[in-house]
């Protein structure tokens, strides 16, 4: 897949002002293809013996690595991949589609799991969850482990 004439390799993805949370999780499966492609080269550095492994190495790059800063209520940024690393900092949605295209690159199939910690079944906040049930959330304070939540749901 060649990258699309409005897709530079470092460019965040802006989800308009006004946008839904549902147009925000449009915006990252849409955009998840160009992050495969960024992450194709790079994908074989966080190879663990096992699944769960690649998952550990995954999530201590991002907590070691890439500050967590949250978007504001107003605007809501996905960062590529190359963009992510390039700035060190993202948020939950940049950790994900950085986290799903490592995973997609070295054939770990995953889920994005999208959580509410509100009486609101709309979520908030955005992680990877291997097929096994291993969890992915470098914002969370702990691998393989998620916050309590109200609200769970899983997508391919």
């Amino acid at each position: 897949m060649m990258l699309g004439k409005h897709i530079k390799p470092n460019q965040t993805i802006t989800v308009k002002k006004s946008g839904t949370n549902k147009d925000i999780i449009n915006a990252l499966h849409k955009y998840m293809p160009y992050a495969i492609m960024q992450s194709k080269k790079r994908a074989s550095m966080f190879k663990g013996k096992d699944n769960k492994e690649t998952a550990r190495n995954i999530w201590s790059f991002l907590k070691h690595n890439i500050r967590y800063i949250e978007d504001s209520q107003h605007f809501q940024d996905i960062k590529l991949p190359d963009r992510l690393i390039k700035e060190r900092k993202g948020d939950c949605k940049s950790f994900s589609m950085f986290t799903g295209s490592i995973l997609y690159n070295l054939g770990i199939p995953y889920k994005f799991a999208y959580t509410s910690y509100t009486d609101s079944k709309i979520p908030q906040h955005v992680y990877v969850q291997l097929d096994d049930g291993t969890i992915i959330d470098a914002v969370w304070r702990k691998f393989n482990d998620e916050k309590p939540y109200t609200y769970k749901y899983l997508k391919r």
